[in-house]
């Protein structure tokens, strides 16, 4: 039966613990009410008021945005991934929270994508045809709460694992090889809390090999993810309140982390995404663990997502640009996110990958021109000289000394 498209009273679950009644409208909730006893299940980003918990709601579903999903919804026959995460039960696999119809007597086990085989149809469809990597075709459930606008798509290994597979924008791998550098930097730095990705052959155009890039999903039955942006929305805030700020003090306060572990994943979250020139920390692409069964909080989830870096949409780079590249994150403007780096030693620079090294690594990439390669070598020196004024006590964010660095290239 599908559900998207009519007025549908549902129980809104986590795992088989139900926390309000909701009845969704053309994919939409049109009005809720929670039980009075289930208040520490209330998903975290709508614990502050009906329309945060609305945009909750409307965030969980994959956005309309992402490469090919017009044309996967005309296919599945569904008039928006809104539709679509209702009659797919609102299942994910990042958290245990699920819909089910109000008459119904399925459970949580029934349902679950932990246990239960998948193949997540709508990524099959959004993921570049001449880059699929066909894994499984037979399905119980699908999957519709994928966030991100990157082709993507769930699997299951033969040994039960679940595991994401991305593909790549525009006419380079480079993005999946992105993704793996990320992983050799991080294991340079002898920094172990990273979500390892690992390149895989993709089919391409004229029966060629491709390049695409998996991962493990480091969320499982008992463990789920709450991104920061959730986070952010449990707590009232204005305009003028710094973000930094706000989500660190929840990070102590209210989840009970140290300062000293907060500000140190922090620090080298921002400095290694900064030499990697990643724009795309956005608050969707970091967050928290919690235990589902015990709501206790665990702590950061493993670095994940730098496909977006490394200039990948540049072919020439502009030096002299390096001081205006703009990111997705604490501060519009990259170097200004050095400014909340409380240890500027947090990233070992000779510890970092050497040019030499990021130069063949890159090479592997037949599809990527020689010539940006040599770009992406010359800006990846440029920001590891500007790593080490910043730890010689240089604030690199500051006018007066961009304007005389900039005169000396």
């Amino acid at each position: 039966m599908r559900y998207g498209g009519s007025k549908v009273k549902f129980l809104l679950m986590h795992k088989n613990v139900q926390i309000c009644t909701l009845n969704i409208v053309n994919g939409k909730i049109y009005d809720f009410s929670f039980f009075n006893d289930t208040k520490a299940y209330i998903p975290i980003g709508g614990v502050l008021s009906k329309e945060r918990f609305k945009e909750w709601w409307n965030d969980r579903a994959i956005p309309q945005t992402r490469h090919g999903s017009d044309s996967a919804l005309r296919r599945l026959g569904y008039d928006s991934t809104q539709s679509m995460l209702v009659n797919n039960l609102a299942l994910s696999l990042t958290d245990c929270y699920w819909i089910k119809p109000i008459d119904s007597l399925v459970t949580w086990e029934q349902v679950s994508l932990f246990q239960n085989n998948f193949v997540d149809l709508f990524g099959e469809l959004t993921f570049d045809t001449r880059r699929t990597l066909d894994i499984r075709k037979k399905t119980l459930f699908h999957c519709a709460t994928s966030q991100g606008e990157l082709q993507k798509k769930w699997c299951i290994s033969n040994d039960g694992r679940r595991f994401m597979v991305k593909g790549n924008w525009g006419s380079t791998f480079q993005q999946s090889y992105n993704e793996v550098f990320a992983c050799e930097l991080h294991k340079m730095q002898g920094f172990n809390y990273f979500t390892q990705y690992f390149l895989t052959q993709v089919d391409v155009d004229n029966g060629d090999i491709g390049v695409g890039c998996y991962s493990f999903n480091f969320c499982d039955e008992s463990v789920e993810f709450v991104s920061a942006w959730e986070i952010l929305q449990s707590v009232p805030r204005s305009s003028s309140d710094s973000i930094y700020n706000t989500l660190v003090s929840i990070f102590i306060s209210r989840c009970g982390f140290s300062s000293d572990y907060v500000y140190a994943f922090l620090d080298y979250q921002i400095m290694s995404d900064y030499v990697m020139t990643n724009r795309d920390r956005h608050f969707n692409n970091f967050g928290l663990l919690r235990n589902a069964d015990t709501l206790q909080w665990i702590g950061f989830a493993p670095v994940y997502d730098t496909g977006n870096s490394m200039f990948y949409k540049n072919k020439l780079v502009n030096k002299k640009g390096v001081f205006g590249i703009e990111t997705c994150s604490f501060d519009k403007k990259e170097v200004n996110l050095l400014k909340h780096v409380r240890n500027r030693f947090a990233l070992n620079l000779q510890a970092l990958p050497s040019s030499d090294y990021v130069r063949s690594f890159y090479l592997q990439d037949k599809t990527m021109d020689k010539e940006h390669i040599e770009s992406i070598v010359q800006m990846y020196e440029l920001k590891v000289e500007l790593l080490r004024l910043f730890q010689s006590g240089v604030d690199v964010w500051k006018k007066p000394f961009q304007v005389e660095f900039l005169k000396r290239l």
